[in-house]
């Protein structure tokens, strides 16, 4: 069998890597963009991806990617990994993916994040062995790509590179999250920020499977409104972390609202916290121990409010 080459993204390369995806996710990979060699083209030319294809015989039978937000952002997402389905096994997700890391510093680049889907365990072994670290849990986040009939959840993975850190405030955490955020304060570290956060406006958009809510901070009259929206609705909510996180995270859980972990904020150097309110009742399998005993317990506390509201109700 042929060898296969790993290198660089070309414009020539575009319409093969978009047959790559439809061999591997049919119609149903997130991200419509794979599907236009001309937006594969666009984004690489952009620099908002830098692409490496893995090649035999001429022809593209993988890809990965790193993707940011801006050309001059420090943050990238290690995303849109796809093998040629005969080839799976031999290790070339696991090579495109290291190469991208071991070259992500001379792209300017700190801070790699990833999202693995968790219906199945491969994605998660990839980050593993990619030496990403797994922060927190996105709830039903994006439709799944191998078309099971519900939403997949996704665990986010971190880690820096380059040598500059990335850490996380030096807050006094609940007591019942600190087996969560304790090791990832060693693994990154903390600072002090005694800086009042810039005030970011309130955005909510209704997404595939959830209404997304980004917020700097929470106060009471806000979780009040969030309260009224309906208890059918499943809420996602993104806050930056600060001072203000203790008494946010107390805010939300007594409003029905579960921490979910931790993930970088996407044009910026901070992190943000994670809640959300209503599940789909699943099991998942997960490689990480500290995201299963995330999400059994988010499962265990959805289903208690769950019976609150039904006992209220009556």
């Amino acid at each position: 069998m042929s060898n296969v080459t790993i290198r660089p993204f070309q414009p020539a390369d575009s319409i093969s890597t978009c047959e790559l995806f439809r061999r591997v996710y049919g119609d149903h990979y997130v991200s419509p963009d794979v599907y236009m060699p001309q937006m594969i083209c666009q984004h690489n030319l952009l620099g908002q991806w830098h692409s490496l294809v893995a090649v035999m015989d001429e022809r593209v039978v993988g890809h990965a990617a790193l993707c940011r937000q801006g050309h001059a952002s420090q943050d990238a997402e290690l995303a849109l990994v796809a093998v040629d389905p005969v080839l799976q096994g031999r290790q070339i997700a696991t090579r495109l993916g290291q190469h991208l890391v071991d070259g992500s510093p001379a792209l300017g680049l700190a801070r790699l994040s990833i999202k693995q889907v968790t219906s199945h365990p491969y994605s998660q072994r990839l980050a593993q062995r990619l030496g990403f670290h797994d922060v927190g849990l996105l709830p039903d986040f994006v439709p799944s790509p191998f078309a099971t009939d519900q939403a997949e959840t996704i665990v986010v993975g971190c880690q820096v590179v380059g040598g500059d850190l990335r850490p996380l405030p030096q807050l006094h955490w609940p007591a019942c999250h600190q087996w969560l955020i304790a090791p990832l304060a060693l693994q990154f570290g903390t600072c002090l920020n005694d800086n009042p956060a810039a005030l970011q406006p309130l955005r909510i958009s209704h997404l595939p499977g959830r209404i997304d809510i980004v917020a700097e901070r929470m106060d009471a009259c806000l979780v009040r409104q969030l309260q009224g929206l309906p208890v059918h609705w499943p809420l996602s909510v993104r806050l930056g972390l600060g001072r203000h996180t203790a008494t946010d995270h107390r805010l939300l859980m007594s409003a029905g609202f579960f921490f979910t972990g931790i993930m970088p904020i996407d044009t910026a150097q901070g992190w943000q916290a994670l809640f959300h309110r209503v599940s789909h009742p699943q099991e998942l399998d997960l490689q990480s121990t500290s995201m299963q005993r995330l999400h059994d317990e988010w499962q265990a506390s959805d289903q208690a409010w769950k019976a609150t509201q039904a006992c209220s109700a009556a």
